[in-house]
């Protein structure tokens, strides 16, 4: 699916967005106009719980973070301004009350949910085992919640619960929309969704991201359940169930996630049919509500506005990802340059590191100097890429340390150590595939730390927004992946085999490439190359690895001439 992000900044509110926002204040002044009483409160409903659906692609479509058990926040929403009403308590206390009881619960549940030692499924299963916990709860604390039979929630009447409603919900989507979607949030919860790995890189925290994002969700269910406590009548242990989790996931897909419109067609046409289906059919409006879920997961992934989208040529992405305007310059929440004025760019001290009880790095000490090209060469299992991934940070050291630019970042997380300076370059090229070339390098620019002009055939790829970067052939994909690490500004990169795939005239183009990056800017290299051209094009000193330790260190010349590099690498001459 191709994702429009727009490359360049546009103006704060568009012409396109005029005209939605327009649109959506005259539908919520006409509609108690035009609709009677049942349809009105059926579109009430439905506003109330496009809302909760907002708020879980917030977490879902946004940053990619999934909670089956959303509804236990929505739930607390609508439970805070029930207990408010029936103890004579002014609703929005009660509000406020389930707004900060949710914060909490959302960062407790988030930290285990994403953090550095979650698995995929963590989140999914401890969302999931909340609302269960949640709903069993509210049927158990009978003092509080009057168990099973629920609180009576009283009504001001149709219309009035149509204006407050719509109101509510336009001013939080507008909010949220306009402070956090479009800037700095919206951009880097798009990227981390994309590829997590390279946002990492470009010096973002995906667990920092990916935990505001869950918080927030859950603030917006928390708001919608308080908005829709009164138009349900009714606040029963259902609201905060698994079946109403399960729903809020169908209106997401349905509609169309990572879309502000999708998520409220989805709930609306849900809601709005189930009400009328579930007249005509009774229960049986559950199996058809499967159905229609599981084909639209399985034919339609983008949901029915990706489908009305591709029937009218228009494309939805712009609207799915408007809110992550990656050329907006911001001052980005980088410390700069290390204070530490160290000749090094890069210390690494009797590093060790061994998985279980096999040594893969045995004692490595290295050194490479600011502004200096060294390419780590050695047979296939000598330890190359691991080293590199100790000095990223994707790897945590056995024992020893490692220094960046005269800091100690043995025990840093990756996007820490990219902070300073350190880019990174992987043997598959990680972008933003789903994105043009422009909108990646636009992306990274908007993170950067120090501006710095790219050579030409480089900065070609800031203009170029008429193809994905997945259509890119491989060269241009390892073009696009360096010029995206160089144009963030940093001081160190790191490159693994960043010649792999490529033909040797191309190869030898992409040393010369870098030579000439190395010269203009003062980046410092440390490449693993396999290809001795490149190596004898590029490097100002080799470092040979082999089993571990460094084996010698020296021009190419020297380390060919080495007895036990012939032996051990490059074979008997």
């Amino acid at each position: 699916m191709r994702v429009m992000l727009p490359s360049r900044p546009e103006p704060r509110v568009a012409t396109r967005h005029w005209v939605a926002l327009s649109a959506a204040v005259v539908t919520i002044a006409a509609a108690p106009f035009v609709l009677p009483s049942y349809p009105l409160a059926l579109l009430t409903l439905a506003l109330a719980y496009g809302l909760f659906a907002f708020g879980l692609d917030l977490s879902w479509g946004r940053a990619g973070v999934v909670s089956i058990g959303h509804a236990a926040f929505f739930g607390i929403g609508a439970y805070g301004v029930a207990i408010a009403g029936h103890n004579d308590v002014p609703q929005i206390v009660g509000a406020l009350a389930a707004l900060i009881i949710s914060a909490l619960v959302a960062l407790v549940v988030g930290r285990i949910g994403v953090g550095p030692k979650a698995l995929a499924s963590t989140m999914a299963v401890i969302t999931l085992a909340l609302t269960l916990l949640a709903e069993q709860g509210a049927r158990s604390w009978l003092g509080l919640t009057n168990g099973s039979n629920g609180i009576f929630v009283p009504s001001s009447g149709a219309v009035t619960n149509f204006y407050v409603t719509g109101i509510l919900v336009f001013v939080i989507v507008v909010a949220i929309w306009l402070l956090l979607l479009r800037g700095r949030f919206g951009r880097r919860a798009l990227a981390v969704r994309l590829n997590e790995h390279r946002t990492e890189h470009l010096g973002v925290s995906p667990m920092r991201t990916k935990l505001t994002a869950f918080v927030l969700s859950a603030l917006v269910a928390t708001a919608a359940g308080a908005i829709a406590a009164p138009v349900m009548g009714l606040v029963s242990p259902g609201v905060l169930g698994i079946v109403m989790s399960t729903q809020v996931l169908v209106w997401v897909a349905v509609g169309g996630k990572g879309t502000i419109f999708g998520v409220f067609f989805g709930a609306g046409v849900v809601t709005i049919g189930q009400q009328y289906l579930g007249d005509a059919i009774g229960a049986w409006y559950l199996l058809v509500l499967g159905v229609v879920f599981i084909l639209v997961v399985k034919f339609a992934p983008t949901g029915l506005v990706g489908i009305l989208s591709r029937f009218l040529r228009r494309d939805v992405g712009r609207a799915a990802s408007q809110g992550a305007v990656i050329g907006a310059k911001e001052a980005p929440d980088v410390p700069g340059h290390i204070a530490h004025k160290s000749a090094d760019a890069i210390r690494i001290t009797d590093v060790q590191k061994s998985f279980g009880s096999v040594p893969i790095i045995n004692g490595v000490d290295l050194t490479v100097a600011r502004g200096e090209i060294v390419c780590l060469i050695g047979p296939n299992g000598a330890g190359k890429t691991t080293l590199l991934n100790l000095i990223a940070g994707d790897l945590a050291v056995t024992s020893g340390r490692i220094e960046v630019l005269g800091g100690d970042v043995t025990r840093w997380a990756p996007h820490r150590r990219a902070r300073l300076g350190l880019g990174r370059l992987f043997q598959v090229p990680s972008l933003y595939p789903d994105l043009t070339p422009g909108q990646n390098m636009a992306f990274a620019r908007a993170e950067a730390f120090r501006a710095v002009d790219l050579p030409e055939e480089l900065d070609r790829f800031s203009a170029m927004d008429d193809v994905l970067a997945s259509d890119l052939s491989l060269a241009d994909q390892r073009s696009l992946e360096l010029a995206m690490a160089i144009a963030w500004g940093p001081e160190v990169v790191l490159l693994d085999e960043p010649a792999a795939g490529l033909s040797h005239e191309d190869s030898l183009q992409l040393a010369s490439l870098m030579r000439r990056i190395n010269a203009q800017l003062g980046c410092t290299l440390l490449v693993v190359e396999h290809d001795m051209d490149i190596v004898r094009e590029l490097a100002d000193r080799v470092v040979v690895l082999a089993n571990g330790r460094v084996l010698t260190v020296g021009t190419m010349d020297e380390v060919a001439a080495h007895d036990d590099v012939r032996t051990a690498y490059l074979g008997a001459v």
